[in-house]
């Protein structure tokens, strides 16, 4: 198993952004004073300038320092927030998750999905598509309305062994007096890696994949497949077809 933590990004994005607006404020405060000073100096006594104008420029640079010190706290704290989100997450690697996604990763040669169906239909039809869009597996579905767990060999239509990658689900349920039926995809697998992005989310890597922390719905230590359907049953049609179908 390949473990991977990734937990730089969010928080030294903000202190740079924070670091460059101090930077540019102290530049253009420093151009601000060497004017100030310049004209001070080359004033007439007679009819000194108007201070006013000055002191409202001054008041505004206090005003947008005192912003940008409020803003860096602000991201310090998110910062702060990403990381302990993120050493939570490390707690996953080695576990199985089940998320909210709409592909599976074939990780040594087996996927494992659910799809669920809203309501009962008499027809149903799982396909799987790889990265380039090619229908690669496609098989019949349970009818029943809930949530239904596949086991997937990782064998194409063909009974050739596919590559482990990330495959897209596909479910088409319909019901002969209702006509469509609503579905939903989550997919299972072993979290390998935790990263985290620029704006602070957390991700878990499965394989090749990976999924957003927010849309994990359930943790486990072994791979919960005692009542999965295979894949090994009837084959709908072997026919290739393009996902953008």
């Amino acid at each position: 198993m390949t473990s991977a933590v990734d937990n730089t990004s969010s928080s030294t994005a903000a202190k740079t952004q924070s670091s460059v607006s101090r930077t540019q404020l102290a530049g253009d405060m420093d151009t601000f004073m060497k004017l100030l000073v310049s004209q001070l100096k080359n004033q007439d006594p007679l009819s000194p300038m108007d201070s006013t104008e000055f002191t409202n420029q001054l008041v505004q640079f206090a005003q947008v320092e005192q912003q940008i010190n409020t803003n860096a706290n602000i991201e310090s704290l998110l910062g702060v927030s990403a990381n302990n989100q993120a050493a939570l997450a490390v707690g996953y690697l080695g576990k199985y998750v089940e998320a909210e996604s709409t592909a599976v990763s074939l990780q040594d040669g087996k996927g494992v999905f659910c799809y669920g169906l809203k309501d009962a239909a008499t027809s149903v039809s799982v396909s799987l598509y790889d990265s380039d869009g090619t229908r690669v597996k496609t098989f019949t579905g349970e009818t029943t309305a809930g949530l239904h767990k596949v086991v997937w060999d990782g064998m194409d239509d063909d009974g050739e062994a596919l590559d482990d990658g990330v495959y897209t689900i596909s479910v088409t349920a319909t019901h002969q007096l209702t006509g469509s039926v609503e579905t939903w995809t989550t997919a299972l697998g072993q979290v390998t890696g935790v990263a985290t992005d620029t704006s602070g989310g957390t991700t878990l890597a499965m394989g090749s994949g990976s999924v957003d922390l927010t849309n994990v719905l359930g943790v486990f230590d072994t791979l919960p497949i005692d009542d999965a359907q295979t894949t090994s049953g009837d084959t709908v049609d072997d026919t290739t077809e393009s996902a953008d179908a």
